[in-house]
């Protein structure tokens, strides 16, 4: 599977967009393409990297579940669309941090819950959020909210939010991401399991779910309650494909209005498609190979040594983009504070074979899984180039999205047990705590499917994210990712950009790192 190729003049082009710390958007001209942007109905088709899988923001899935979350569900605050993280108000007309350990807020009132469950209220507020805390639950984004100690509710729309301790990341990637988002209370507690998945139960945001065919199309109609600011789309049609290559086709042949395309794409788009409008931001994502730890093949920290050190991170990103995207140093996206500028074990093939000598492995044979992508693809196949050149044969072994994920967690059955090598992206919040935070024991199973576990690493990441002092919090992510890489299960690859694409007759809006469009804030021009 090789991508576009690149000429010298398109990879200049493509490096200015893609430079660190840059994001523009390019109306192009030439080639023609048939549009499917339907303004005089106002339906929006956009596609969505995976179908829906779990709507709680205490247990959501992915940011294909935050897509569709963001729309549905209002919070106090939520990010601002641009190219600048920050946030503005939503659901709150009040919202401010008193002292270290507490924040005040006041609802907007008036706010109503779809499906007759009456008015938004400061007791949503403390169940949303404290539910995150209780064991019962067993969250898996709790660690958004381990500082909470409780919501006091003050009056219908008021209260404070009590924290243990001082927590840096409350208004990066706490209250402004899903995790921060109001569910209805009385909603879930009539539903029969009192559990929440891929019906929201109750919408409070500018849309709500009109029809769900699964692995089809998913449709978002206006909220009929809602008094917020007007939406231009009555309709967003969200289409669930994991493979870019397969979802741009759909966008040239008029089947979808917005989609995200491959890095290797872009110089396509940039020699020009008439009336298209690329936008390109960096990632806040990371792109690494992990090993489970728990094979048996994988047991010697030699073997996984070997092959970290026989992988040349900047020669596969010069195969499979050209030289457009940097090495990653570490799982922190720059610039964000911990951000690594270095690996402490380099590319060195003699340094591998010796190892896989001392560990007394010869002929050695592994699977390398990951989710079907051209661009995953290409860097797939120079992972295997590389590592034969050392002795190991390397399987790929590509999967549809929803397949990758279930193979790597315990709760989806056994194939966990066979996992050995696996490339995984991760998005993250504009803060390195989220980046960390999937990574400990308690995610071993989950999330952390190299299964790593340490408990003072544990602790050292709980610390982290409670240390107020920038400079301080930046060493100890760093040291975090030191001790990431001793283990000799990681090998990090690259944190990318997101790239999208749409007509010229439509203004995007999406969060600072282009990975969620902001469906409130498109509309046709």
């Amino acid at each position: 599977m090789k991508g576009p190729s690149m000429n010298r003049r398109e990879l200049i082009k493509t490096m200015a967009i893609l430079a660190a710390g840059v994001s523009g958007s390019l109306a192009l001209g030439g080639r023609t393409v048939a549009f499917a942007a339907d303004n005089k109905n106002k339906i929006l088709r956009v596609q969505n990297d995976q179908d829906i899988t779990n709507l709680d923001p205490a247990n959501r899935s992915g940011w294909y579940d935050e897509m569709v979350m963001f729309a549905v569900y209002s919070g106090l605050c939520q990010y601002k669309a641009g190219t600048e993280w920050g946030w503005q108000l939503d659901a709150a007309e009040v919202l401010e941090q008193v002292d270290p350990l507490t924040v005040h807020f006041k609802l907007k009132p008036g706010i109503k819950w779809t499906g007759d469950f009456g008015e938004m209220t400061a007791e949503d507020v403390k169940y949303s959020f404290e539910r995150f805390i209780d064991p019962k639950l067993a969250a898996i984004y709790a660690t958004d909210w381990e500082a909470l100690d409780h919501v006091e509710i003050k009056g219908t729309y008021e209260g404070l939010i009590h924290l243990k301790h001082p927590f840096a990341p409350l208004f990066t990637s706490t209250l402004p991401h899903a995790s921060g988002l109001i569910i209805c209370k009385k909603a879930v507690e009539a539903a029969k399991d009192k559990k929440i998945a891929t019906d929201p139960l109750a919408s409070s945001g500018p849309y709500r779910i009109g029809e769900w065919q699964p692995r089809e199309r998913l449709t978002l109609v206006r909220n009929e309650n809602w008094s917020g600011p007007h939406c231009f789309y009555d309709q967003i049609q969200l289409v669930p494909i994991g493979d870019l290559n397969t979802a741009e086709i759909a966008f040239e042949a008029g089947d979808l209005d917005m989609t995200k395309i491959n890095i290797s794409a872009i110089p396509k788009y940039q020699q020009g498609v008439a009336g298209t409008t690329l936008t390109v931001r960096p990632a806040l994502a990371y792109t690494w190979l992990g090993m489970n730890v728990d094979h048996p093949l994988l047991k010697d920290i030699r073997v996984r040594r070997a092959i970290q050190q026989a992988i040349d991170v900047p020669s596969i990103l010069d195969a499979a983009f050209g030289g457009a995207v940097k090495p990653a140093f570490g799982l922190v996206p720059p610039p964000l504070p911990g951000a690594r500028s270095k690996n402490i074990y380099p590319y060195s093939p003699d340094a591998a074979k010796r190892l896989l000598k001392e560990a007394g492995v010869s002929k050695l044979q592994l699977r390398l899984d990951l989710t079907t992508s051209a661009d995953g693809g290409t860097v797939a196949q120079v992972i295997q180039a590389q590592l034969a050149e050392v002795g190991i044969q390397l399987q790929i072994n590509q999967m549809d999205s929803a397949a990758f994920v279930a193979a790597g967690q315990e709760s989806e059955g056994t194939a966990w047990k066979d996992s050995q090598l696996r490339m995984t992206t991760f998005t993250t919040a504009p803060d390195a705590s989220w980046v960390t935070a999937w990574f400990t024991c308690k995610q071993v199973g989950i999330w952390n499917t190299q299964r790593t576990c340490d408990k003072d690493w544990d602790k050292l990441s709980d610390d982290a994210a409670n240390e107020l002092d920038q400079g301080k919090r930046a060493a100890m992510y760093v040291k975090l990712q030191d001790q990431l890489e001793e283990t000799g299960a990681y090998v990090f690859l690259y944190h990318g950009s997101n790239a999208w694409v749409t007509p010229g007759t439509i203004k995007g809006a999406w969060t600072p790192d282009g990975q969620w469009p902001l469906f409130r804030e498109i509309k046709a021009v």
